[in-house]
């Protein structure tokens, strides 16, 4: 296959993260007579990226009366998120007059419009290499927006430096909790994505690994001495 064709994929892949729908895998409870017995996974379908930022935009804004159902998303949008879609809007706007397109005002209608123009009229290797980079950069900001890390600090001591509170260089105060362990509570692999973090030493665990070292230095703490 030629390299021009691993390319085009690279570049569609990076089209389709922005402007199809996004399926994903999520735990969800089981509940008999209101009280939870178990779990099982269910397969949810998202609006694309490009249209689920528009949506919550506009919603955070007092638009839209389908956006006003995304509160998660309303809750953490800020105008950097606003000025992140005008940009995006603006640079697909113009890829679409330059491929001497009608520009629609849909974004991901006018971005899936320009890929098959390119189809047509190849772009060169580098040229097509540099857009498929922004479109990715754009994919991950905007999942950066509307699906953050969450956090979540731990009581126990840190169990490769001992520390039970770290120092915040942002303030110059010492703070107690130094562990942490950052997740997304939706994600299809949520333990094996999540990672703890010291912030006293800066140590990085898995969150198994971190359950492990805590059992072991849990168990030292426990032996008798003399």
């Amino acid at each position: 296959m030629p390299d021009t064709e691993i390319e085009y994929h690279d570049l569609l892949d990076a089209v389709d993260r922005l402007t199809k729908p996004d399926r994903r895998s999520i735990r969800q409870d089981l509940l008999t007579e209101g009280k939870v017995t178990g779990t099982q996974r269910v397969t949810v379908e998202l609006p694309p990226l490009l249209e689920r930022l528009d949506e919550a935009i506009r919603s955070s804004l007092g638009g839209t009366a389908g956006g006003a159902s995304l509160a998660h998303e309303r809750a953490i949008l800020d105008t950097d998120a606003l000025f992140m879609f005008i940009k995006i809007a603006s640079i697909i706007r113009d890829w679409t007059i330059a491929a001497r397109l009608r520009p629609t005002g849909d974004a991901g209608k006018d971005l899936r419009a320009w890929y098959t123009a390119t189809l047509a009229h190849p772009l060169s290797d580098e040229v097509e290499a540099f857009h498929s980079r922004m479109l990715h950069g754009w994919a991950g900001q905007i999942l950066g927006k509307l699906d953050p890390w969450r956090e979540k600090d731990l009581p126990d001591a840190c169990p490769v430096c001992g520390a039970t509170e770290w120092w915040n260089k942002a303030d110059g105060l010492p703070y107690t909790r130094p562990l942490i362990v950052r997740y997304k509570p939706d994600g299809a692999d949520m333990i094996q994505q999540a990672r703890a973090l010291c912030r006293a030493c800066e140590e990085v665990w898995s969150v198994r690994a971190l359950a492990y070292d805590l059992e072991q230095a849990a168990g030292r703490h426990a032996e008798p001495t003399g």
